[in-house]
């Protein structure tokens, strides 16, 4: 039984996917225990103070591509899906262009500024850098600029089937970078050459992954410099509506911290982000099976496979209630001493608190895994501006109710914007029939079933 799960697990398909997917979860987790006690340690707070600054840079990077990778990778994988290879080539070579393109002049205009109208910016780094910061920065805009390259790369493997071989390669790139980066900052190294470390590892990668392509999905791995205009302009609209998702999450988590702080004072501050951190624990468990699915529905979806739509959305959704429900349970009978005995009695929030953001742990486990599947498949466009209306209503209502009610007014906002988005999610994934009464009632039936097969699949 267990060498028959490992295999599924490892190999192509769902739970290849569930495997890769849980592997990658597992590697980060151990290099952010890890990690801060090393270079902490190390370099002293005021110098790990100043990398982490210049390492936030890469992800305010990440959407100069302006949202169309991960449009174009829902595009490429349902052509393949359809066999029709040659517009999936297209589509690949006009984004593989592009973002390159945008990639340079990102690297270039950071250089230009830098070095000279910005060269004063990074005064408060050049003393931790040794010097250096300019390089530093330098260093770590080149690997932001590579880590798009390997979106686009495993856009290419996706297509492919091979979803799980691009997430494992991703995963040997964190760990090549973050063991090089320990052995350095052990032996003594500074700044530019932990950005180094993250580069080349980066780099080798990279390697790996476009000699994958060319092993295992050669039809896509045909180069050409096409920058096609009107490729793009299709993808312009799901792009821009992509880019705007990850822009609502940080809105909706780190404005809330924002808010509190303005209204209640920064002392509050830790009572909402500390019970929040503990029930977001679970909602990563259930992402873990919803992201694995989604490249199994966007080829479900292309082929017109209904029954294969509906086990994908059922096993999302069982997964949230089998994981959050109970987690909910324990959480209201204990939450608060829980939240006391995690932090040695620094603090110790109140019931209400832990309640309020319970309920929010749910409702948010079952919109988001929905919202996934349809960002799978293109059509994030129907909840990504309301998306971001309600987040901004949600933060703003938070400062009014901090300003009453301390953290828990920011947990009765952030508690009615996720009731907020669950009907609203709901309501447009109705409409495209991936939600409905029939199908909601089969759930329980189609999970169980999807499990029987994968446990007697030989």
């Amino acid at each position: 039984m267990i060498r028959r799960v490992v295999s599924r697990m490892s190999g192509p398909g769902l739970g290849g996917n569930i495997g890769a997917q849980g592997t990658s979860q597992a590697v980060n987790m151990v290099v952010q225990l890890v990690s801060v006690p090393i270079l902490a340690t190390n370099w002293g707070l005021e110098t790990y103070g100043v990398w982490l600054i210049l390492f936030s840079i890469p992800y305010y990077l990440a959407m100069s591509d302006l949202g169309l990778i991960g449009a174009a990778a829902n595009d490429i994988a349902a052509a393949a899906a359809q066999d029709r290879r040659a517009d999936a080539l297209r589509t690949m070579q006009a984004v593989q262009s592009g973002v390159t393109l945008i990639g340079i002049a990102v690297v270039a205009v950071c250089a230009v500024v830098l070095l000279w109208p910005g060269s004063n910016l990074l005064a408060f780094a050049q003393a931790a850098a040794g010097g250096e910061a300019i390089a530093t920065v330098l260093v770590i805009v080149a690997w932001g600029v590579l880590g798009q390259q390997f979106a686009i790369a495993r856009a290419g493997l996706r297509a492919g089937g091979y979803y799980p071989t691009a997430i494992y390669l991703i995963t040997a790139a964190t760990a090549i970078e973050t063991i090089a980066l320990w052995g350095w900052v052990l032996t003594g190294g500074g700044l530019l050459g932990a950005a180094l470390c993250y580069l080349v590892g980066h780099a080798i990668i990279l390697a790996v992954m476009r000699i994958a392509i060319a092993r295992k999905v050669p039809w896509l791995s045909q180069w050409r410099w096409r920058v096609k205009t009107p490729e793009l302009r299709r993808l312009i609209r799901p792009a821009l509506a992509m880019m705007l998702i990850p822009l609502c999450y940080a809105l909706s988590m780190q404005g809330m911290i924002l808010a509190i702080g303005a209204a209640a004072g920064a002392a509050a501050v830790p009572y909402f982000t500390s019970v929040r951190t503990l029930t977001r624990a679970a909602v990563q468990v259930t992402g873990v099976i919803n992201i694995a699915s989604m490249p199994e529905f966007t080829v479900a979806h292309a082929r017109g496979d209904v029954a294969k739509r509906e086990e994908l959305v059922a096993l999302s959704i069982m997964t949230g209630l089998i994981v959050l429900l109970p987690t909910a349970v324990v959480l209201f009978a204990a939450g608060p001493w829980l939240v006391a005995l995690w932090t040695g009695g620094e603090i110790s929030p109140g019931y209400l608190l832990v309640a309020m953001l319970t309920a929010a742990m749910v409702l948010n486990g079952l919109w988001v895994p929905i919202s996934n599947l349809m960002m799978a498949v293109n059509e994030h466009e129907r909840f990504s501006y309301v998306f971001a209306g309600l987040a901004t209503l949600s933060v703003l209502m938070a400062f009014v109710l901090s300003r009453r009610m301390g953290p828990e007014g920011a947990a009765l906002a952030a508690m009615c914007f996720d009731a907020a988005m669950l009907g609203w999610v709901g309501f447009q994934a109705w409409r495209m029939d991936l939600l409905h009464a029939a199908a909601l009632r089969r759930a329980p039936g189609r999970v169980k079933a999807m499990l029987v097969r994968f446990l007697s699949r030989r």
